[in-house]
């Protein structure tokens, strides 16, 4: 039921992000002003290369800080929080017993330990897997639990329940156990049109066991999911019975917090990875896409992906790895180590001296969809120095971006505009280098943060502040920058994009071995 025009106007949403580093909690108005946020961190376990795990406790822990802090930044009486939405990283996943014990470490969307399960479920080439018409993606759910299954059986027997990272911050706050339609149609093949569950296509895998272990409920985007329990709202300190709304992966509710809510737009956010996303009237499939997803988002329309693994966690890898007396020059300068670093790259010229950076550090998402592929830097020479091999990292990126615009484009996908939001957004050296790069506008929302106020969108959306998720993501969503490309350095960069999409040809083969041999040792 809608609120009365008085409460509207007083009343404010909480929204939780919960990305690859940490979760965020932000306070908005029905208008997309943020009052406040709070952002805590957790830790990611890497057991061996290719594999990405984390603690569904540590979560619980740095939630309760996150909304606690928020709230108290805010300022704002809790009896005037309306209602509460989470997004999060997909596809994360965690089994479950009935009693809300977890029986292992989540599996990060990141982890593709179950690259030869892909492998096999794709050769498999059942009719469900037009989805992924490239390959198997080992980040999704299928080969996740099928690695599980054949490599810890026995939590695979006691697993009562399998929930996505989204599902289990819903469970946590509610009590109840339920999916959201936007995860499972985006990473475990859930058809609405068809009647939800590819049950053949799961018995021909060896999963045909695993829909018992699904929580029956499959909620929409903005479909109320239950009141905020006694246990939580302690843990949290707000009142009891605040409703939840249901969510579903970080990037895909972002597109709401981006104003992506029809055909025509994409919309990039940009964090540890890059997922690029659109909505289109009609669904379709070609390789090198992921989708399109029906119903996924917005009702009615088909969700559209493709995506680069390994984007802002690259430079975070530069500069952990790399920049150990940075942090003392920069603090001199007044300045984060990012504009140190920003500022060196940006007195290198286009394609950074020759030097060439492969993206695929956890493997590639589109549109090749390896698993087993990885990172290269090519191009070394003993001039290479600090600024041109992190302007590098900013280009090849930028490279895969383009890759997969070129695809789109090949395919017969019209884009009209770019509309970026994330952490990336702070540079400008590496938003020109996109538009550059592109030779396409990008366009920069106001709020960077577009996950975070896309579950503002789907939670007042939810509670009745606004009518529907169009309606709120155009009332909630304001540009504040566009970035023009510059024609001749975009003609410049076309050898080097060229460059990059050989150097994956060229070493696929080696990579592919390097990645078998490392998972048998």
């Amino acid at each position: 039921m809608a609120l009365d025009e008085d409460t509207c106007d007083a009343a404010y949403v909480l929204a939780i992000d919960a990305g690859t580093e940490a979760i965020k909690a932000g306070l908005f108005d029905r208008y997309g002003r943020k009052l406040a946020v709070c952002a805590q961190p957790y830790k990611t376990y890497f057991p061996r290369p290719g594999w990405a795990e984390q603690d569904a406790e540590e979560w619980w822990q740095s939630l309760v800080l996150a909304v606690r802090g928020c709230v108290e930044m805010a300022g704002v009486p809790v009896t005037e929080i309306a209602g509460i939405s989470a997004d999060a990283t997909t596809c994360t996943l965690i089994p479950m017993r009935a009693d809300g014990r977890p029986l292992r470490r989540a599996l990060l969307w990141m982890d593709v330990r179950a690259a030869q399960q892909a492998a096999r479920i794709h050769a498999s080439g059942h009719p469900a897997l037009c989805y992924s018409l490239a390959g198997v993606n080992a980040e999704w759910m299928p080969p996740k639990i099928l690695w599980l299954k054949e490599n810890e059986p026995q939590i695979y027997t006691e697993m009562d329940y399998l929930l996505e990272f989204t599902d289990w911050i819903a469970y946590r706050l509610t009590g109840r156990f339920a999916l959201n339609i936007n995860t499972v149609t985006q990473r475990w093949y859930y058809h609405k049109p068809s009647g939800g569950w590819p049950l053949h296509f799961l018995e021909s895998i060896g999963l045909g066991d695993l829909p018992a272990k699904f929580p029956t409920d499959v909620l929409g985007v903005g479909e109320s999911v239950g009141g905020l329990s006694v246990s939580a709202a302690a843990d949290l300190a707000l009142p009891p019975g605040i409703p939840v709304v249901s969510g579903g992966g970080d990037a895909f509710i972002g597109l709401l917090g981006l104003g992506v809510a029809g055909p025509g737009d994409l919309g990039m956010i940009m964090g540890s990875s890059n997922v690029l996303s659109a909505l289109a009237a009609d669904e379709f499939h070609f390789p090198g896409i992921f989708g399109g997803f029906p119903d996924a988002v917005v009702p009615g329309l088909n969700l559209v992906e493709a995506g680069q693994v390994s984007t802002g966690s690259l430079l975070s890898w530069f500069k952990r790895n790399f920049c150990q007396g940075v942090a003392t020059e920069a603090t001199e300068r007044g300045i984060s180590i990012y504009q140190l670093l920003d500022g060196e790259a940006a007195e290198v010229p286009v394609g950074s001296e020759g030097l060439i950076v492969l993206d695929y550090f956890q493997g590639n998402r589109t549109p090749h969809t390896d698993s087993s592929a990885r990172g290269a830097i090519w191009g070394l020479s003993l001039q290479s120095g600090r600024g041109q091999i992190f302007r590098a990292l900013m280009e090849g990126i930028a490279y895969g971006t383009q890759e997969i615009l070129l695809t789109l484009r090949q395919n017969g996908f019209v884009v009209e505009r770019i509309i970026a939001s994330g952490g990336a957004t702070r540079s400008p050296l590496f938003m020109q280098i996109y538009a550059d790069v592109t030779g396409q506008p990008l366009y920069v929302t106001a709020e960077a943060e577009g996950s975070l106020l896309g579950s503002a969108v789907v939670a007042a959306t939810g509670v009745g502040l606004h009518p529907d998720l169009a309606t709120a993501s155009r009332a909630m969503v304001s540009i504040s920058r566009v970035y023009h490309p510059d024609l001749e350095r975009h003609e410049a960069y076309k050898f080097y994009v060229e460059k990059y999409r050989e150097t994956y040809l060229q070493l696929r083969d080696l990579m592919r071995a390097m990645s078998l041999h490392q998972a048998k040792a």
